[in-house]
Parts: C-alpha cells; sequence; structure tokens
C-alpha cells in the first residue's frame, strides 16, 4: 500500500512539474502592441473592399482576430491620442480643436495620467516609437516624462519623410525634429521614415527581456502628408509609378505605396514578436487616428469612400475608424464585432487585459470592452460624444446605442462635408489578390502559433460584411446645411445621406440637450497662436521643449547641418 502511495505521489510531482511552466505562462500579463496609422481613410484599407491599395498584413491581422466595424475615432490627430492615451474625451483636457502646432503653448496636462502610466505601475516595460503630437513645449509634457521608459520619434504632427524637418508654410517655422529621447538624432536624415520607425520598433522588441510584460505604441508618420503638409515620400518614384500604374492619379500614386509601405511595417512587427516567442501572449492592435484628408490643407489623396466627410469635420468619414485587432488570448476570432467602441475605451480596455482594476483609472469616459471584444458581449456603451469645438462653433453627439447622430456647425463653411475620395472599384483596377493575405507576414505568423489556416470562404465573408458600398445607392444632397443641426439614422444611412432632422424634431433636440450636459466639462483650447520663442533657429534649427530654456540652450547648434532659409 505505502508503495502505490509513493508511486502515486510521484507521478504527481511529474505532472505538477510538466504543467507548472505553462500556468507560468497563462499568468504571464500580455504584451500590449499598439500601432497607429495616421490620416489613413476608410476606403485605403482593402479589407473594406477597394482593390486599389492591397494591405494584405493589416487585413489579415483582422480576418484572424477582429475587425471592428462600429470603432470611433477623433476627427483628427492630437485629439485622438489624447482620447487613446487618457480614456478620457478631449474636451476634458483642451485638446478638442485642431492638432496641436509646432510652436503653439498647448500639451496634454500633467495632471492627466496616461496609459503608460497605468501601466507601468503592473510591471510593464513602456516604449514608443514615431509621432508624441502631444504637445512639447515643456521637457515635462513629452513621452518619456510622461510614463514611456523610451522614445524615438517625433514631438510635432508631421515631418518630411527623408529629411525629418517640419516646415509651416503658415507660420514661417521650420526645424528638425528626430529624437532620441531628448537627444537630437542627425544621424538618420535621409532615411525613410517608415522603414527607420519599423526598425526601431523591431530594436525595441529584439531588446525586450521577455521576463516583463511590453507594452510598445508604434505611430507612423504614414500616410500624413510630410514636410510642408504636401510631400508624399516614396523610397523610389519609378518603381512606384509602375507598381500602381492602373491608378490615374499621380498622387495618389503615391499615397497607396506610403500606405503598402505601412502595411508592410505590420507584418514586420508581427513576424518579430513570433521570431522572439512573444506573439502567443500577444495583443496586437492596428488603427487609424482619423479619417483622410483627401482635400483641403494637409490633403494626402485619402479616400473616406463611400462615407461623407474628411477629416476635422464631423461626418463619418472622419471618425468611422478602421481598427484590426488580434490576440490569442481572446475566446472568440475571426469575425466582424459591430459593437459601439470609441478610441478612449482603449485605456480600460486594455489595461483590464493587462490584469489591472479599472476602478485604479478612476473617472474617465472610456469603457472596459474586453468582453465586447473577446466574447462579442453587449457593449457597456450607449453614446459617443463626436465632439464639441468652441472655436470652431461646431458639435456632435451619437446616442442610442450607435443608432442617432445629431450634428451642428460646419467645419470651413461646410466645403470638406460632402463626398470626397476614390471608390477603387473601377474595372481598371486589379482584382483583390487573397493569395497575398495568406501568405502575407502576418498570416504566416500567426498560423504558426494557432494552427488554424484561414480559409478564402472566411476571407471573402468577411470583407463582405464591412463593405459599405451599398449605402450611397440613395438619392442624396452633396452638401447638407447642419448651421442649426443635423439628425442622421446610422444604423438605416451609415453614409448620412439623409437629415431626418425635420421628421423627428424631438429626438433632434434630446440630442442637443445631451450635447450641452457635457458642454459643463469643456476645457478651453488656449492660445492656438504660435509663439515666437520656439523658433528652431534658436536651438540648432532643431525643435526644442523650448519653455525649458535651461535645457535647450544646451541643444548642440547643427546650422551647417540645415536649410540656410529658416526664418520665422
Amino acid at each position: 500500500m505505502k508503495s502505490v502511495l509513493l508511486a502515486t505521489l510521484f507521478l504527481l510531482l511529474i505532472q505538477i512539474q510538466k504543467s507548472t511552466p505553462s500556468c507560468r505562462k497563462r499568468r504571464l500579463k500580455p504584451n500590449i502592441i499598439v500601432i497607429i496609422g495616421d490620416d489613413v481613410g476608410h476606403n485605403d484599407f482593402s479589407l473594406h473592399g477597394s482593390n486599389q491599395i492591397p494591405t494584405p498584413n493589416i487585413d489579415a491581422l483582422g480576418y484572424n482576430g477582429i475587425v471592428l466595424d462600429r470603432y470611433y475615432v477623433q476627427n483628427s490627430c492630437t485629439p485622438s491620442r489624447a482620447a487613446f492615451l487618457t480614456g478620457n474625451y478631449p474636451i476634458r483636457s483642451g485638446l478638442q480643436g485642431v492638432p496641436i502646432v509646432a510652436g503653439t503653448n498647448r500639451s496634454l496636462p500633467v495632471d492627466m495620467p496616461i496609459m503608460p502610466q497605468f501601466l507601468k505601475k503592473l510591471g510593464y516595460k513602456t516604449h514608443i516609437v514615431g509621432k508624441w503630437h502631444l504637445g512639447s513645449n515643456y521637457r515635462s509634457r513629452t513621452p518619456t516624462e510622461r510614463g514611456f521608459d523610451t522614445h524615438f520619434g517625433y514631438w510635432n504632427g508631421f515631418l518630411g519623410y527623408f529629411d525629418y524637418f517640419t516646415d509651416f508654410n503658415n507660420t514661417k517655422v521650420e526645424g528638425f525634429d528626430l529624437h532620441d529621447g531628448f537627444e537630437t538624432v542627425w544621424r538618420d536624415m535621409g532615411q525613410y521614415a517608415t522603414n527607420l520607425f519599423t526598425r526601431k520598433a523591431l530594436e525595441v522588441i529584439d531588446n525586450h527581456d521577455t521576463r516583463n510584460p511590453l507594452f510598445l505604441m508604434v505611430t507612423h508618420l504614414a500616410a500624413h502628408a510630410g514636410r510642408d503638409g504636401v510631400e508624399l515620400g516614396v523610397p523610389n518614384r519609378t518603381l512606384t509609378d509602375l507598381k500602381y500604374s492602373y491608378i490615374q492619379n499621380p498622387r495618389r500614386r503615391l499615397f497607396a505605396d506610403v500606405v503598402n509601405l505601412l502595411d508592410d511595417s505590420v507584418g514586420q512587427i508581427v513576424q518579430r514578436l513570433l521570431h522572439r516567442n512573444m506573439l502567443e501572449n500577444s495583443i496586437v492592435l492596428f488603427f487609424s487616428d482619423n479619417g483622410a484628408p483627401t482635400v483641403g490643407p494637409y490633403a494626402n489623396s485619402g479616400s473616406n469612400w463611400p462615407l461623407r466627410g474628411i477629416k476635422l469635420t464631423n461626418f463619418e468619414g472622419a471618425i468611422r475608424g478602421t481598427g484590426v485587432i488580434f490576440s490569442p488570448l481572446l475566446k472568440k476570432r475571426r469575425y466582424v464585432n459591430s459593437k459601439f467602441i470609441h478610441v478612449s475605451d482603449w485605456l480600460p480596455t486594455l489595461y483590464a487585459a493587462a490584469g489591472g482594476n479599472v476602478r485604479d483609472l478612476g473617472h474617465i469616459d472610456g469603457v472596459n470592452q474586453w468582453n465586447t471584444l473577446s466574447q462579442d458581449a453587449p457593449s457597456p456603451r450607449s453614446e459617443i460624444l463626436v465632439n464639441i469645438d468652441e472655436v470652431e462653433n461646431t458639435t456632435s453627439i451619437i446616442t442610442h446605442n450607435g443608432r442617432y447622430k445629431v450634428l451642428t456647425g460646419a467645419f470651413l463653411n461646410g466645403t470638406k462635408d460632402s463626398y470626397f475620395g476614390e471608390s477603387g472599384r473601377g474595372t481598371e483596377v486589379p482584382p483583390y489578390n487573397i493569395t497575398r493575405v495568406i501568405h502575407s507576414d502576418t498570416n504566416q505568423a500567426i498560423q504558426k502559433i494557432t494552427n488554424a489556416p484561414i480559409t478564402e470562404h472566411q476571407i471573402v465573408f468577411t470583407r463582405a460584411q464591412v463593405d459599405l458600398a451599398w449605402c450611397r445607392n440613395a438619392n442624396y444632397t452633396p452638401f447638407l446645411n447642419c448651421s442649426n443641426a443635423c439628425l442622421f439614422d446610422l444604423e438605416k444611412d451609415p453614409c448620412e445621406t439623409t437629415n431626418i432632422i425635420d421628421e423627428q424634431p424631438d429626438l433632434g433636440r434630446l440630442l442637443l440637450r445631451r450635447i450641452e450636459e457635457f458642454s459643463v466639462f469643456l476645457v478651453p483650447q488656449g492660445n492656438l497662436t504660435v509663439d515666437p520663442d520656439s523658433n528652431p533657429q534658436r536651438f540648432g534649427n532643431t525643435w526644442c521643449t523650448w519653455l525649458d530654456d535651461s535645457w535647450c540652450v544646451k541643444t548642440p547648434n547643427n546650422t551647417n547641418l540645415t536649410p540656410n532659409n529658416v526664418n520665422i
């Protein structure tokens, strides 16, 4: 009897030893990788039905994970980033209006904690590569003072794809804006931005100690207009023109290659996670910060077709975002999630997925959507404050679980409130290349950890679910006068073709009252003018945290490496 007990105990100990590594593995907090595209429109991702610009890696991420069909962002760069990192609507930080212009004395308030600060308390190593755009007037407003262990990238809203200069024609301010922490990195001038930021992201993954969880944000320049708000840089213009010869608009051809290289970056990052044995315990999220500015300021020829409006408006073309997420930790994958989700929800959602208690975050506007994603459960969100811009005098809110939307005012006198951008569905466009999706870096990496190949039928079915081409079939008015108010039924009319305010005035008044209730929390945007003291010429022709003069004067003078026509 004693020998039987000893044998049983021995076998039990062996079983415990075998199970211990996997148990430990399950207890590890997930790596969180967030990749953000800049000014890429709804119709610039091939998963939405257009064949014009192939994005096989981003598509594969969604097909293997979740495609977010009713995901909302803010209408421009700074507000979306503020909402993502703080979990709050931008009206609470004073960043609800136009994006921060280089040299303006504006920034995300330091008394608002942000995602990396919360994640560090859970043991995360935190890194950001690429764009910041939440203020750099003071050193304390920059990424490494706000919870990120490292930052390689730029502080302002955009810069040259090769020379890393930011040039604002309207203010006559120009300066070099590439930094490694607080070191100005002139040595990387001439390298293509998307490739450089990808390489730096891969270095972060390579150097990461996997005993700790990783939070990595990769915030690309692509596909924002660069340098002077016009440039669309590509490594080889001749090859780009050949590759996209079926696109008649030469600027749209450049844009297509910029987006394609952004897509390549996603594939490389996913592959590197696999190589480091990190992918099976990672959450990989990709989204575009806002819709494309097809025309107007900083136009890049992106397309929000068939949606109304462009970047900086409050129409769906600006705010109905493209988002995909993959993780083996998701209980349900390979489906389209049509629940109501906002960019401010990522803080509580990712914090909860990391094992944090969302009560630690205090009172925020974002809600925990992890069960909404992982189990396709009902969304705890019933409304989204699209925006209240007291400078432009525009407002908007979506209520009734995403069905009804009211909008008042017009950006730039309503000249950007119509329909812009190419459909990408002409006969001259090559057919959708499913084989390229299946053989993409992203799909190949995911297949190695899931052992569940995605089928052509699944790809076709998923793509058809999120193709909104049908919503422009109705008769519609190109321009709407929303100076008083416009009301839309987004379930029936996601393209906002028909203003129903006259048919349902009581409903319109109800939504407008809800906006008024939010307006009491609005923090004014502050000074929007450029501070002459920020002139990069004072700091070796580099952008600096100019209100910290004691630090900035130490910046080496590199005028010999910069153009001579810098003035203010």
